[in-house]
């Protein structure tokens, strides 16, 4: 197709990716006040493409297929919840999975379901479990495995990057004994504690992930805290072997975007896609009702002249894999919000005490516009201030009043977005009436239209949850003088 072609004739998405049937996050932290919040959360991805669909397997719920890597279907495995993330390779015509503080199970297909083959065996014949595995199958069948422990050199408790090759024939059994890949280093600011990067004396280095490309080791990790918009991903490189040779490269961090919808860009993994491609997954914090309230993106990676990845994190529209024609120049879809911070224009139907409906336009994950409970339409409306051509829209809802244990349980808003010129007739953009997805985020293309004044009305929610929203937010391009009414 030509760039000129409308969006809605091509594939794109836009972070926080929008993905179904959000789990439940089950965290326990000491640093948070209450130790069972109740919440959703997709975090911590690894992502493996075969046989011609990409597999997701984030923290708390597993798993979700894709055949173009736009449109996500939640295909349930068993086990379900592994807890943090899981990670799956190829092994022998099965698939072996592993995740935090587990051992190693076996499948016979990518959704498993998954049988335990047991705890890891270390050299001296005692057993283990380990933080933020990796497993990583080399070009030769070779398998390792990768994850963070405590570091032997450092008093101050913090842990490294720890690296070790698998037996071939039985991949529990650690074929030698460990190597550190890298530890934290203050020099490397990305890694430095706290929301500004700000404490140079402690750090956190966790996500380990592997993978290999054009003859080159890349080792990935993330850094230093989830609940912080610091939190990113970073890269070494070995010429060598999967296990020695690593150097951090230049190009740092790798995936990192301090602000608005999608802040921190941490913990995932990087994978090969078709025809050479390369994928960034990453997780991105909301931290509303707890720390590890977390959400995911993704965004294609490239190498650059001296053989270094590099990504470009992105919070609009993006053309899909294979659509864009050099995306390594720009992989945008050329469309830009439309609707934030209209503070003096926009309009609801009611408002609940403190959360007003700008708090549906200030781009933020941690406000939101509510409605009052006897609402029987909630209704938003706005002025762009402008005429613009709208061609994508996407929204974020809250799931105010979930309780799982009452039996109050996420379930499909029901919406619909219009736009018109002044003084027009509304025409809907997004007919969401009859949604039965269950998506918190739901990003959506449509015919190009141009409008002024836009509105979204809630029609339906799920039982016993009051919508909130997070963010509603159409995307456009302004019309020109010489433009006709509609592109």
């Amino acid at each position: 197709m030509s760039q000129k072609d409308p969006i809605c004739l091509r594939r794109t998405y836009c972070n926080p990716l929008s993905i179904p049937d959000i789990p439940r996050g089950d965290s326990v932290d000491c640093r948070h006040e209450k130790e069972h919040e109740i919440y959703r959360s997709i975090a911590d991805p690894s992502v493996m493409y075969h046989g011609g669909k990409w597999y997701l397997y984030p923290s708390y719920g597993m798993c979700w297929v894709s055949e173009d890597l736009v449109s996500w279907k939640h295909v349930r495995t068993e086990p379900y919840n592994m807890k943090y993330s899981p990670t799956v390779i190829g092994w022998k015509n099965k698939f072996l999975m592993t995740s935090h503080s587990n051992g190693l199970y076996v499948s016979d297909s990518p959704v498993g379901p998954f049988e335990y083959l047991g705890d890891f065996i270390l050299p001296c014949g005692k057993t283990k479990r380990f933080a933020d595995p990796a497993l990583f199958a080399d070009d030769d069948g070779r398998i390792y495995l990768y994850y963070c422990d405590a570091d032997p050199e450092d008093e101050r408790g913090l842990v490294c990057s720890w690296g070790v090759e698998l037996e071939k024939d039985d991949p529990r059994r650690f074929k030698g004994e460990p190597r550190v890949i890298n530890r934290f280093c203050s020099e490397h600011f990305w890694e430095r504690s706290g929301p500004y990067n700000e404490d140079a004396e402690s750090g956190w280095i966790e996500g380990q992930w592997m993978i290999k490309h054009k003859g080159r080791y890349y080792f990935i990790y993330s850094s230093p805290n989830t609940e912080y918009k610091s939190y990113c991903m970073a890269v070494y490189y070995s010429d060598v072997s999967p296990l020695e040779g690593f150097v951090c490269q230049m190009r740092n961090p790798l995936t990192e975007h301090r602000s608005g919808l999608v802040s921190g860009a941490g913990h995932g993994c990087v994978t090969h896609g078709p025809d050479g491609t390369l994928w960034a997954f990453y997780t991105t914090t909301l931290c509303a009702a707890h720390i590890f309230e977390r959400r995911i993106g993704m965004d294609p990676v490239f190498v650059d002249e001296n053989g270094e990845l590099y990504c470009r994190v992105t919070d609009t529209p993006q053309f899909g894999c294979g659509e864009a024609d050099e995306p390594e120049k720009d992989n945008s879809a050329g469309l830009l919000p439309v609707t934030f911070y209209r503070r003096g224009s926009v309009k609801a139907s009611s408002e609940s005490e403190g959360r007003s409906a700008f708090y549906a336009l200030d781009e933020s994950m941690l406000t939101w516009w509510q409605p009052e409970d006897a609402d029987p339409e909630p209704t938003l409306t706005l002025d762009t201030e402008g005429d613009y051509v709208c061609e994508a829209a996407r929204v974020i809802w809250r799931d105010v009043g979930l309780d799982y244990d009452a039996g109050i349980v996420p379930g499909p808003f029901r919406y619909v977005i219009e736009g018109r010129t002044s003084g027009g007739e509304w025409t809907a953009l997004v007919d969401a009436r009859d949604n039965e997805t269950d998506l918190a985020i739901d990003y959506r293309s449509f015919p190009p239209v141009c409008c002024r004044e836009l509105r979204l009305r809630i029609t339906g929610s799920p039982k016993g949850i009051t919508p909130g929203l997070i963010s509603m937010c159409v995307f456009g391009t302004r019309k020109r003088r010489n433009e006709t009414e509609e592109k």
